[in-house]
C-alpha cells in the first residue's frame, strides 16, 4: 500500500513509463522495458481493492464527518474513475510496448501521459470540493496525504 498513490505512482508502473512494475525492480532487458503480466499492476479487481483500501485509509485519516460525506463521495468516485481510465488504457499500451516499433512505443507513451493528465484534470474539481469542506486540521492532513505523488490521492 505504501507505493499506492502515496510515495509511488501505480499509473507510472501500470503504463510502464519508467520501465518498472509493482515489483519495485527495473523492468529492463537489453534496454527495453519488459511488460509481462507479472510485472504490471495485476488484475483490475486487485487494483480496485487497493484503491478502495487507500480511500478507506484517507477517509479515516481525514476524519470525514457526516456533513462532509457528499464531498467525500464525489472525491472517491473521481479517484475511482481516474483509475478506471488508466486500466482501460493499459492493454493497448502493453501491446505497443511489446510489439510496436520505436515510434509506436513513443506514441503509446504520449497517449498514456495525455490520459494521465486528462484523468488528473477530471479529478481536480472533486478534490477542490472536498478540500473546501475540510476544517483546518483536516486540511493539514490532506496537504500531507493528497497529491504528493501523482496527484491521484
Amino acid at each position: 500500500m505504501m507505493g499506492m498513490m502515496g510515495g509511488g505512482c501505480p499509473t507510472m508502473g501500470m503504463m510502464g513509463m519508467m520501465g518498472q512494475g509493482m515489483t519495485g525492480g527495473p523492468g529492463m532487458t537489453g534496454g527495453q522495458a519488459t511488460m509481462g503480466s507479472g510485472a504490471m499492476m495485476g488484475s483490475p479487481a486487485r487494483m480496485d481493492a487497493m484503491v478502495d483500501g487507500r480511500l478507506a485509509y484517507l477517509k479515516g485519516e481525514l476524519n470525514i464527518g457526516d456533513a462532509q460525506m457528499d464531498a467525500w463521495s464525489g472525491y472517491a468516485e473521481a479517484i475511482k474513475s481516474r483509475v478506471d481510465a488508466m486500466q482501460q488504457m493499459r492493454q493497448g499500451m502493453m501491446e505497443a510496448m511489446q510489439q510496436g516499433s520505436a515510434t509506436e512505443r513513443m506514441d503509446a507513451r504520449i497517449k498514456g501521459m495525455e490520459a494521465m493528465v486528462d484523468a488528473l484534470k477530471a479529478a481536480k474539481p472533486a478534490t477542490e470540493k472536498l478540500y473546501a469542506v475540510l476544517n483546518d486540521e483536516q486540511k493539514k492532513m490532506a496537504d500531507q496525504l493528497i497529491g504528493m505523488d501523482c496527484g491521484a490521492m
